[in-house]
């Protein structure tokens, strides 16, 4: 509730930016949903969809069953038809200059499949 308040009251926006955020506790919660367009990253909104940790993870990921929520999470979104089978799986750092997810979370994101360096196709 606190990001939601800041993302409206501070950024002016109509709703949280991210279509959904993952717990440590494990629960996934939805912000904007499947079919609402968010505003998240720069460029990519129209093209992705915004899945946020809450937390900092620089240093330490977040728990294994939030991990494994998430990775849920994206499986579903198949299954259901609101990712396409072949989603690249990109992190906020790799599009804008954040620190965004945090240092060890996006090591472990890299291990992901549908996981999708950038920085090789400018190349």
């Amino acid at each position: 509730r606190d990001m939601q308040c800041f993302h409206i009251e501070s950024r002016g926006w109509n709703d949280i930016a991210y279509n959904f955020l993952v717990g440590c506790d494990g629960n996934i919660y939805e912000g904007r949903g499947w079919k609402t367009v968010g505003a998240h990253t720069l460029g990519y909104n129209r093209i992705s969809l915004g899945i946020s940790f809450i937390g900092c993870f620089m240093k330490e990921l977040p728990t294994a069953d939030a991990l494994n929520m998430c990775r849920n999470l994206l499986a579903r979104g198949v299954e259901d038809g609101h990712i396409s089978t072949d989603y690249r799986l990109i992190c906020h750092c790799q599009c804008n200059s954040t620190e965004s997810p945090g240092r060890r979370l996006y090591e472990e994101i890299q291990t992901w499949p549908h996981f999708y360096n950038i920085e090789e196709e400018e190349q």
